[in-house]
């Protein structure tokens, strides 16, 4: 064998080529000799994870298998060489492939997986790479910036977007079709099933709960910045979806048991206070705030989805 002959640190790719042509890997010399110039030493650090990964990328799994043992063999016969470039084979058994940096901890693979440490116990920013039962996995650790000014934009995006929509409420109150002219449409669920008159106070009820809820996971969770701002993003952005089909359909009051018809308020004045009690009531009757002419898109529908979505999705 080449390896007794002399030094491998003395190997150039055309020696590393002579070994892999006895070693029985002709096919792959042009790329890791004339292609990417492997000499003894590089040859004598590879890495599982070097033959699968790019740049070399070799997809045959029996070739990297083989080719591996081979390097393995080599390493075996040189544990010297590596010892004195910096590599211990103290913790990877069988694969001497372990790198030990004072300042920056261990890079080790064992049986083709690869496992970060560091000295201080925390790997901080790092985008580790592994095999693990013969498939290719890519993890990225790292932290995500609040980024405080999206938060704030989306905050203002949703406070103007809610107060456009109390506008738009108040205009397609007006337009309210007349429930003589224009009887509830039939429905084949609810005219068969008696009324509950507390049910849409409790809708509100459950609403005001998961608001609660909300803040709290918002509250504690590290990610509130982020949490908050797609929160914000997503209402503002549904809520402009549904000031586009009130205004755009108007639909007949769902049932005879409301008291809606159309409603003048008057001059600008008179429009925008009511816009403002219906902004500040949060459109809640609870609050006292009963608005008709929304039947199109459901404000309560979209805001109890949307905060069961969050507070189920977003709790880890």
């Amino acid at each position: 064998m080449m390896g007794s002959q002399f030094n491998i640190r003395r190997w150039s790719s055309k020696h590393v080529a002579k070994w892999l042509k006895e070693e029985g890997f002709s096919d792959y010399v042009d790329l890791l000799c004339n292609k990417h110039r492997l000499d003894g030493v590089a040859l004598l650090t590879l890495t599982e994870y070097d033959l699968r990964c790019p740049p070399l990328e070799l997809k045959v799994l029996g070739d990297i298998k083989r080719l591996m043992v081979s390097i393995r063999k080599l390493q075996k016969q040189h544990k010297d060489v590596l010892t004195e470039m910096g590599y211990t084979s103290d913790d990877c058994p069988g694969n001497v492939a372990c790198a030990t940096n004072s300042s920056q901890g261990k890079d080790c693979q064992c049986n083709g997986v690869e496992h970060f440490g560091d000295s201080g116990g925390s790997v901080g920013d790092t985008n580790s790479e592994q095999f693990q039962n013969g498939k290719y996995n890519k993890h990225q650790t790292r932290r995500l910036d609040p980024e405080y000014w999206k938060t704030i934009l989306s905050s203002i995006y949703v406070f103007i977007v809610f107060g456009f929509t109390s506008i738009v409420m108040v205009i397609v109150h007006e337009r309210v079709p007349d429930m003589q002219t224009y009887p509830p449409l039939p429905d084949i669920f609810l005219d068969s099933v008696p009324r509950i008159p507390w049910a849409f106070a409790m809708a509100e009820v459950c609403g005001v709960v998961l608001c609660i809820i909300w803040l709290l996971l918002l509250l504690l969770h590290k990610h509130r910045s982020i949490l908050l701002r797609r929160m914000c993003s997503l209402m503002g952005t549904v809520f402009l979806l549904r000031c586009v089909t009130m205004f755009v359909t108007s639909l007949s009051v769902p049932g005879h048991h409301l008291q809606c018809s159309g409603k003048l308020y008057g001059d600008q004045w008179a429009k925008f206070q009511r816009a403002l009690a219906i902004w500040s009531g949060f459109g809640m009757t609870l609050t006292g705030v009963h608005t008709c002419g929304d039947y199109m898109f459901s404000g309560h529908t979209v805001v109890l989805t949307m905060l069961n979505f969050f507070v189920t999705e977003c709790k880890h």
